[in-house]
């Protein structure tokens, strides 16, 4: 009786003992899924997390590509196309898109024409949670960026008289024996010295009247000599402005020949204007080793030029009648004499009262002193140079007009905003 109680009781302990080793083995089995899944999961998140940051930089490539395109005048979309192929997206229209919009269709900037806008969408094939029913993850990447295309303005915000040196007092000076009036822009001093950046001396006779007059530093005038015509003008402690590219001109191989009393553009080796000429024919002149000399008495006229001094100083004395005015179109349109800044040597410009000047004298490392000349019509003129001298013994007008001079074009912009 005993041993078959004893027997029952082993054939109860064994069937539990295979009853919790079938749950083990079912609980081993759900937890294996999961870990598998969470690994599947994690796995394939790992690899759409990375196509999501490579489509974000291809899309940011391929829009900058894009807007430099547009301000090159060639086809944005076909660089942002190009682009986007080079970091992998061919928009093959199944596994990527590739989307460019000027203006953007959506967004802060939607219509604006300034702004170039790319969109990828992605689609990443999963490996393993397929066996979960995910067979792709998507991603979508947007950039957009502005494009400001190259404009022109006038130099130092359009004033007729520049001192460019930073730190100098007396970078513009009035002493003239005689009234000079500037008219329809003043005069703009970079240097911050004090008390004087703007001097006028005492000791002249002359009345100074312009609308303008600004310095980074400060000025310092006797009492009834400088006329401001604009009210408010007259200040200091102004804003330091960014200077302009300086230009390239070239003349290429090109040799200036003289033919009678007529020279030809091109380059051109000593004393300028070689004796004997009194007439420039349109073009550029690139001067080097000699300097360029009008005197008294003497006539040069030419239309449409743009004399570059490499070297050598200028001086157009008075009684000379000089008729000279820049070109009216192309890269150099309103400049008339440039002289580099590797070239310190002074420039004074003087004439008789036939004389008619129409241009900028850009010289930024030279003495610029304007003496008179320009007859009724003034010198149409804006000055830049390191110093700047207003003298004179008659009577002179500086006219400035600013499609008369040199607007020199600002390089294009272009910024990735979003």
């Amino acid at each position: 009786m005993s041993a078959i109680i004893n027997k029952g009781v082993e054939d109860k302990a064994m069937k539990k003992s295979n009853s919790e080793k079938g749950q083990a083995l079912v609980v081993i089995a759900l937890v294996a899924v999961v870990l598998f899944s969470f690994i599947s999961l994690a796995i394939d998140a790992s690899r759409t997390f990375s196509d999501k940051r490579h489509a974000q930089n291809a899309a940011d490539t391929a829009v900058l590509a894009s807007a430099l395109a547009k301000v090159r005048g060639q086809s944005f979309n076909t660089a942002a196309i190009s682009r986007a192929l080079s970091n992998g997206y061919d928009n093959n229209g199944t596994t990527n898109t590739v989307e460019v919009y000027n203006p953007p269709t959506d967004g802060a900037y939607a219509g604006n024409n300034e702004y170039i806008q790319v969109k990828i969408t992605s689609h990443v094939e999963t490996f393993f949670t397929k066996i979960l029913g995910v067979s792709e993850f998507v991603n979508r990447a947007e950039a957009v960026a502005r494009t400001t295309p190259s404009t022109t303005s006038s130099m130092y915000g359009g004033s007729a008289v520049v001192a460019l040196d930073p730190s100098g007092c007396k970078a513009v000076q009035f002493n003239g024996n005689a009234n000079m009036t500037l008219t329809g822009s003043g005069i703009y001093v970079n240097s911050t010295c004090t008390p004087n950046a703007f001097n006028n001396d005492s000791g002249s006779s002359g009345i100074l009247s312009t609308p303008c007059l600004q310095t980074v530093g400060d000025y310092s005038y006797s009492s009834g000599k400088v006329l401001v015509t604009e009210a408010g003008c007259l200040h200091n402690k102004v804003q330091v402005m960014s200077a302009p590219q300086y230009p390239n001109i070239t003349c290429g191989a090109q040799v200036a020949t003289k033919t009678g009393d007529t020279l030809s553009p091109g380059n051109w080796s000593g004393s300028f204007p070689p004796n004997g000429v009194t007439h420039l024919q349109s073009g550029a002149y690139c001067v080097s080793g000699g300097n360029f000399q009008v005197n008294g008495g003497d006539t040069l006229i030419g239309h449409g030029v743009v004399i570059y001094m490499i070297d050598g100083f200028i001086k157009w004395n008075g009684g000379a009648n000089i008729q000279l005015d820049a070109p009216t179109d192309g890269p150099f349109k309103g400049l008339l004499l440039y002289v580099p800044p590797s070239n310190s040597n002074v420039v004074v410009v003087n004439g008789n009262g036939d004389s008619h000047i129409v241009g900028s004298i850009w010289a930024p490392s030279s003495t610029i002193t304007v003496e008179g000349g320009g007859g009724s019509a003034g010198l149409q003129c804006q000055f830049l140079g390191w110093h700047v001298n207003l003298s004179g013994s008659s009577n002179t007008n500086i006219d400035f007009q600013a499609s008369l001079n040199f607007q020199p074009p600002s390089a294009p912009n272009i910024e990735l905003t979003q």
